[in-house]
Parts: C-alpha cells; structure tokens; sequence
C-alpha cells in the first residue's frame, strides 16, 4: 500500500499533545527550524516507507500495529491500566514499531549501498532506501526488539508528570549505572502521562531532556511547551 504522506510519528499517537484546533508544536531538529501544525500534518514525510528492493508491505504492516496499538494508549490515558495478554501484546509491537520508525528519522532520503544476488548467481549493484532498511533491521541480530526481552512480564505502571513532550525518540531505554543491560523503559502516553515498565525511574528524574536528545528529527510538545525560536540566523542550533 503506496501512501504519500507517511508519517514518521503515528499521528494518533499525537493527538493528545494538540489541542482543541488540532495544533501542536514541532521542532524539526534536521532542517533547524520550529513551527506550529495540525498533528494530522506532522512528522509526514512521502512515500518513506515503500521499499525499493524487498517486497513486503510495510505501510500496510505499521497500519496493523497502529489499529491495534492506539486504543490500548487511549485506555490507558483515559486512566484504564489492565490491559489483556492481547493489549499488552499489542502496546509492545506499538513500541517495537515507534523504535523502529526513530532509529532512521532522519534519513529518510538516505539511500545505502547494496550487492543484489540473484536466484541464477549474478550480483548487481543496487540502493537500500528507508523502506528497505527497515524490513532488514527487523531481522538483525544486533537491533533490540523490545518483544524478545519478555517486557510483558516485567512492572508496568503509569505516572503523573505534567509538561511531557514526546517525538521520533520518545523511547527510552533505561540502564542501571555501569551496566548496559535494559532495565526500564519509558514511553510518554501523553503530555501528563509517562508509562514506565521494568524498574521504576530514580527520583527526580525528567525524561524531557533525555528525550529530546534521543530525537534525530522530530520533537513535538502542546502550544507554549517548546522554544520555536531555537535556530540562529545562520541555520545553526542554540
């Protein structure tokens, strides 16, 4: 399923950070600049996930996890945390899918290298494009699936915490101090809400920061939470 404007960010997802006109704030780390937009319009970029070599549909594929992924979040916003095997199942292959997603957002029109080999033994030059690069990674040893380290069965629960952003890397893995072993991951449902499952976070801690360094492209906030106004007259970050 070709689709033009893909979004980057699942715009359902999005929608709790808008507001009753449909704007959020965004901040476009690649192309240095801030902006306000309907969260329908934001983190689209067009035809990003139609693969150029593989064949397998992966706009049809994310669409699936969507469907089954955004009413689990809207239970849990609205303040319903007993999720079902299938919920949780489902809000783990959301989570799976936005790591994905964030891994490459910014490298949309990036196009990597590639030797082909055919079924009769002759290799051809080609290019990956995002699309592509995607579906591999789904198979790679060494890219984390949060759905191999069993997190259905570790703590989940769910704090306050006014003042969330969230964007392309609103997941985030958490270690323990000197270990690179997974132990937390948060994720925020909304912009007062943040998900916790695995060990709880240490006092004090505020995931906005860690967040916004964690996005390679997109960062969005409700109107007046975001600093639009962060890129100098030469094109460079503040």
């Amino acid at each position: 399923m070709t689709v033009k404007a893909a979004h980057m960010v699942s715009k359902g997802y999005l929608r709790a950070w808008a507001d009753e006109k449909n704007s959020v704030e965004v901040i476009d780390v690649q192309d240095v600049r801030g902006y306000r937009i309907s969260y329908k319009g934001a983190t689209v970029v067009s035809y990003v996930y139609d693969p150029k070599i593989l064949n397998h549909d992966l706009e049809q594929e994310y669409a699936e996890i969507e469907s089954n992924g955004i009413p689990v979040i809207n239970k849990m916003r609205d303040g319903n945390y007993a999720l079902s095997d299938a919920e949780t199942k489902a809000l783990v292959a959301f989570l799976d899918m936005h790591l994905d997603r964030g891994r490459y957002a910014n490298q949309a029109k990036v196009l990597a290298p590639a030797i082909l080999v055919k079924t009769d033994g002759q290799h051809e030059n080609s290019e990956l494009n995002l699309g592509d690069r995607l579906l591999l990674s789904q198979v790679l040893p060494e890219v984390l699936r949060l759905s191999k380290l069993g997190i259905e069965e570790w703590p989940w629960h769910v704090i306050t915490q006014p003042g969330l952003v969230t964007g392309d890397g609103a997941v985030l893995l958490w270690c323990e101090t000197g270990s690179v072993e997974v132990n937390t991951i948060s994720f925020p449902l909304s912009p007062t809400q943040l998900l916790v499952i695995g060990q709880p976070l240490a006092d004090g801690t505020w995931p906005n920061l860690r967040l916004t360094q964690n996005c390679k492209r997109w960062i969005v906030g409700e109107l007046g939470t975001l600093n639009l106004n962060f890129a100098k007259a030469d094109g460079t970050r503040k």
